[in-house]
């Protein structure tokens, strides 16, 4: 179905948000809107009101705006809903739906920490080199990838042969199923970044669209960090919330 084939607007908002409905339900999940200006004047409204309407969209989660690209109807898959106080797997989340992850492009290697990874790990600098296990994945539902996930561990706690046939691409499950080491919290940086041309082609989004990045170091209970892992999430397939305490003064 082409824009074209959509009668100029020039009543309610909701007339509007009927067209743009309609529009969304004819294209596939991934497919580009047309430009803003060009959208507007097919439909016979001011740019504001579209721009106010698409926003609406994008906030039920219909339409994903990837910033200096264009805005896109999102998947059909459902949202994954996680509250920050608690660390979950994407894994965990996702049965909680009644959804099955895929794991891709695994890759797991043993070498030394870089300086940067050493950092993540709490490791001063000038100290000997740490071995470590990298383990890298696309975690993916119904074919289409949500997230990258990459976990440094020290050796000491998981080795190459620990990764057996029965994962499924979360180390903290890995972690909490052997209960040892004995997990208490974890510290998490969060971030929007631009997909490099290496996260675009690994998660199959446009180069430059935005990105979740989320840092964390994983922290047993007698506060050694056993894991820092750097994960990247597409927009549109999480809703991260955390519930704040009001300051009282």
């Amino acid at each position: 179905m082409t824009i074209a084939s959509h009668t100029k607007i020039r009543s309610p908002r909701q007339q509007v948000e009927t067209a743009i409905e309609e529009m969304i339900v004819a294209r596939s999940p991934g497919d580009r809107f047309p430009p803003g200006p060009e959208l507007a004047k097919q439909l016979g409204v001011s740019r504001a009101t579209l721009r106010e309407v698409l926003g609406a969209f994008v906030e039920r989660g219909a339409l994903v705006r990837r910033h200096g690209v264009g805005t896109f109807v999102s998947s059909r898959i459902p949202v994954l809903e996680s509250g920050l106080e608690v660390l979950e797997s994407i894994d965990s989340l996702a049965q909680q739906i009644g959804l099955e992850t895929e794991m891709a492009d695994l890759e797991v290697l043993e070498r030394t920490a870089t300086p940067l990874e050493a950092q993540g790990l709490g490791t001063p600098a000038g100290k000997a080199a740490l071995p470590v296990l990298i383990v890298n994945r696309v975690i993916a539902v119904a074919g289409e990838p949500i997230a990258d996930l990459r976990d440094i561990v020290p050796l000491k706690y998981l080795r190459k042969e620990d990764l057996d046939q029965e994962f499924r691409g979360s180390i903290l499950d890995l972690f909490l199923a052997r209960s040892s080491p004995i997990l208490s919290t974890s510290r998490t940086q969060i971030m929007v970044v631009s997909a490099t041309a290496k996260f675009a082609q690994r998660l199959k989004v446009p180069l430059g669209s935005a990105l979740l990045k989320l840092g964390a170091q994983l922290y047993s209970y007698d506060e050694e960090i056993v894991a820092y892992s750097v994960s990247y999430f597409v927009p549109g397939h999480f809703n991260f919330h955390v519930m704040r305490r009001v300051k009282q003064i």
